[in-house]
């Protein structure tokens, strides 16, 4: 049984976090492209052998980079405020999404266009979104929604297909925002004005 609290484990988790650290900021300063073991050993002053001891190379550190931003996206959704009324709550939750990707731009792009996408053993959709608790943020305050009388689902439109709806929706916004969109300034009203639109439209099938 290994012991979490020995000087042995804690060097160990100390030098993950250094090489994660250096990852962040190689993809930050110079981008994905330039990430390689040989750049992140020169950064913590390692040798690039000895990372192997941590990682098993460029791709699972990429995919370990990518997975502590999905779980601050999740913190980001979850700090919304849960006292709004349901409705309230959930276009918050879209636009504290679009915020995440305006104030972590580099992760963000990371997460959604160079992390490993490729499962060895694909699943359903509805299953894959049912692990990302990022996505069940938004799903639990579509349910609020619907349990507050304000959405209706019909069998052929049911709360995931709702929260699909909303996801693509931030998504889409969020990813505007950080590419095409990224020399203006950032406008949360007016994303805040689409998704309140969106909500009407859910609203009144």
């Amino acid at each position: 049984m290994i012991d979490a609290s020995s000087p042995r484990t804690r060097r160990h988790q100390r030098t993950q976090q250094a090489i994660l650290d250096a990852a962040r900021e190689i993809i930050s300063r110079e981008g994905v492209a330039a990430l390689s073991m040989r750049a992140i050993a020169e950064r913590i002053d390692y040798s690039p052998a000895g990372l192997y001891e941590y990682y098993g190379g460029k791709d699972e550190i990429i995919a370990a980079v990518c997975d502590d931003a999905f779980d601050q996206l999740t913190q980001a959704l979850r700090s919304t405020d849960p006292t709004l009324p349901p409705a309230d709550y959930l276009r918050e939750c879209g636009v504290n999404y679009v915020r995440f990707a305006l104030e972590n731009t580099d992760a963000f792009l990371l997460m959604f266009t160079n992390a490993p996408l490729a499962a060895p053993h694909p699943m359903p959709v509805e299953a894959m979104l049912r692990q990302s608790p990022a996505f069940m943020v938004l799903y639990d305050a579509v349910q609020r929604c619907v349990e507050a009388g304000i959405f209706t689902p019909r069998p052929d439109y049911d709360v995931l297909a709702m929260a699909v709806t909303c996801w693509q929706m931030v998504h889409g916004m969020a990813m505007l925002a950080v590419t095409i969109m990224r020399n203006q300034p950032p406008n949360l009203g007016a994303y805040r004005r689409s998704l309140e639109v969106l909500q009407a439209g859910i609203a009144a099938q």
